[in-house]
């Protein structure tokens, strides 16, 4: 019977694919959405998690690792304005939202069958949270976690035995809910939580069987059924 849930924020409840393909529409005679692609798909989760997990926050790293693959010269001035982006995007996040139609009801849903609901992101999640309180007026996560929280990244299964202990839950009783198998999927999976990954624009299934999910949905309203037949 599924007690908990671990609900990931970024491109699970906020559209942050939405608000960076706005803000780097026209970059490099890209449109936003191609641009952002190729940064998520290629640069992002095909190099940075493959290869260069340390560099998995810095920016500036992924603009070199861009313009290498664009076989372009590197541009400094060019990286650091989409580093600007990103700065600005990660801002509006806190504050300024883009919540998908399905999150708020999804998360109603999940507080009325009496789940115990736990931010589970990689930072600001305090922000986040109290955004999404003020905004509905409701306080949906009965606990808060980010990776300065627990002082571990999310890609690490002792972020997740951490959440299990804080919230006195055990794996079989747990479900992780996100957008990005690394970090969402396989440490949650490696230490036998169940796992739904929120696959909102049919991205290729990984190829890394640890980072293959129990389930796969297109929204959090399949989400909230999986849970309850779970349950």
């Amino acid at each position: 019977m599924i007690k908990t849930v671990l609900m990931d924020y970024d491109s699970t409840i906020h559209d942050m694919d939405g608000a960076m393909e706005i803000k780097l529409d026209g970059i490099l005679g890209f449109s936003g959405k191609e641009l952002y692609r190729l940064w998520v798909y290629d640069i992002h989760r095909g190099l940075i998690h493959q290869k260069y997990l340390e560099y998995h926050d810095d920016i500036m790293f992924h603009c070199r690792l861009l313009f290498k693959q664009l076989d372009e010269v590197f541009d400094e001035k060019i990286a650091r304005k989409i580093c600007d982006k990103f700065k600005e995007a990660q801002e509006e996040a806190k504050y300024e939202p883009i919540y998908y139609p399905d999150a708020i009801p999804s998360l109603d849903k999940l507080k009325k069958q009496g789940y115990q609901i736990c931010l589970s992101t990689g930072y600001n999640a305090i922000e986040k949270a109290d955004t999404l309180e003020e905004i509905t007026g409701k306080k949906f996560f009965d606990y808060i976690f980010s990776e300065s929280i627990l002082g571990v990244l999310k890609t690490e299964t002792e972020y997740y035995n951490l959440i299990l202990e804080k919230t006195d839950s055990l794996p079989s009783e747990t479900v992780s809910v996100g957008d990005t198998p690394l970090s969402d999927i396989r440490p949650a999976k490696l230490i036998g939580i169940h796992t739904i990954w929120v696959n909102r624009i049919n991205e290729a299934k990984p190829l890394e069987e640890e980072q293959i999910p129990e389930f796969e949905v297109q929204d959090l309203f399949d989400a909230f059924d999986i849970i309850k037949n779970l349950g």
